[in-house]
């Protein structure tokens, strides 16, 4: 069987590992428009039992990933008022664990390339019409905003609803000790926050709030000028 895959993050590389490990006579090809080493973003978080359901499927790629994780089992919630007092109540046992998202994507090129898979970087993909010409199997695994999805819009029918909020994805070498929830109470309104550790030494952070909090906090302030 032929496979062209378009898009090589997690989801297109850890498809086509599988599909490969399946039958080895697949001729699996990945497109990526992007280079091998760019991503967005910092961590990715898994369950204990998303974790099963990896080693299961592939050990190699389960053992490669747990050299990197960093884990917790607790989550510690803490809601903060305009004078930065509050109170934290800590629940155990929820069994996470988290790696940097850059890592992730090595050791899935790596495994996909030890199985024969096809990488293509820097490389836009055929349009998937063309693709399914010459290919048994046409994988669109290139995010959720893709030409993929846009073009057969009706086919995948998605359905989107726009709500009023704002955030910021951070990253720090500030090295959290659990999952963190603050709920804070500043002066401009209600502002949440949820970080988590991703490796030895760096953890996530991501600040929300509703667009009316952003812009009485001078949110627009910090965005370049069109």
């Amino acid at each position: 069987m032929r496979i062209a895959v378009l898009g090589a993050g997690p989801g297109g590389l850890y498809f086509a590992a599988l599909a490969k490990q399946l039958d080895p006579a697949h001729e699996i090809t990945i497109w990526e428009r992007n280079a091998a080493d760019d991503t967005f973003g910092f961590g990715v978080v898994f369950s204990d039992e998303t974790l099963g359901g990896i080693e299961h499927a592939d050990t190699a790629i389960y053992q490669a990933m747990s050299r990197e994780f960093a884990r917790w089992d607790d989550i510690d919630v803490q809601r903060l008022n305009k004078q930065g007092r509050g109170t934290t109540f800590t629940s155990g046992g929820h069994g996470f664990a988290a790696m940097s998202r850059k890592r992730l994507l090595a050791i899935l090129q790596q495994r996909c390339a030890e199985l024969g898979v096809e990488l293509r970087f820097r490389t836009e993909a055929p349009d998937a019409l063309t693709l399914a010409a010459t290919h048994d199997l046409v994988v669109a695994a290139d995010g959720a905003n893709s030409a993929t999805r846009t073009k057969y819009h009706s086919t995948f029918g998605p359905t989107i609803e726009k709500r009023r909020c704002r955030y910021m994805w951070l990253g720090t070498d500030l090295v959290l000790n659990a999952f963190k929830f603050w709920v804070l109470d500043t002066p401009p309104g209600i502002m949440q926050v949820h970080g988590y550790p991703y490796s030895r030494d760096a953890s996530t952070v991501i600040l929300e709030m509703h667009e009316d909090v952003w812009r009485r906090g001078g949110g627009d302030d910090l965005l370049p000028e069109d």
